[in-house]
């Protein structure tokens, strides 16, 4: 019993001393030095492995920023395109409504000076007929009074015309009858410096206006 406990305290022992040749062995000496160069030598990977990935997620942000800088930058241009395009666009509606409102203006002045124009043809027109008639009547009535009692005519000035008449008196037919005649702005005769004078001459001329019929002035 007692020698084989002796033994095996002597085969642990030579046991442990195996175990402690080895562990010296490997983990002192050569072993050991070249345990810490190779994990030296992966430290150092790993570190230059992180240090290029580090400074390959900084350029890549870096290229976000630039990239989002060249964003911003492009949108504030656009917002400032738009930004002038409105006001180009208010502007335009401005120029749009004033030229409507000038155009309007345009065409009630054409439409009332239109409107003026054809009340001044219209008036134009009645006196030129009234006038073309007045002229007949003298006419007509011309070529009788110079054959049957010398009629002849002499203007006075711009405005009058004198009418001289003979044959009329039996006694001397060369003896003038004389009144002269004018035309007012209202379109109406008058009748002046009558010789000799003709009772009622204010009541022929009231018919005369009011018929044109220059003959009964002359044959009442």
């Amino acid at each position: 019993m007692g020698s084989t406990t002796k033994e095996e305290l002597d085969n642990l022992g030579l046991n442990l001393k195996k175990v402690q040749e080895k562990f010296l062995n490997e983990w002192t000496g050569e072993s050991f030095r070249k345990a810490r160069l190779e994990d030296k030598e992966n430290q150092e990977n790993m570190l230059t492995e992180g240090t290029e990935k580090m400074k390959h997620l900084e350029e890549t942000i870096n290229q976000y920023h630039l990239q989002s800088e060249k964003n911003l930058e492009v949108l504030r241009q656009r917002a400032e395109e738009v930004a002038n395009l409105e006001r180009e666009l208010r502007e335009l509606q401005i120029t749009a409504e004033r030229l409507v409102e000038k155009r309007n203006q345009n065409q009630k002045h054409f439409e009332e000076t239109e409107c003026r124009l054809r009340k001044q043809h219209e008036e134009i027109s009645a006196k030129e007929q009234s006038t073309s008639y007045k002229i007949k009547q003298f006419t007509k009535g011309t070529e009788y009074f110079k054959e049957r009692l010398g009629l002849s005519f002499k203007k006075v000035d711009e405005e009058h015309l004198q009418f001289v008449f003979k044959y009329i008196d039996p006694k001397d037919e060369e003896k003038p009858f004389v009144f002269t005649v004018a035309i007012t702005n209202q379109d109406k005769y008058y009748v002046k410096d009558c010789m000799p004078e003709v009772d009622g001459l204010a009541e022929m001329v009231d018919k005369l206006n009011s018929t044109n019929n220059f003959p009964c002035l002359l044959l009442p």
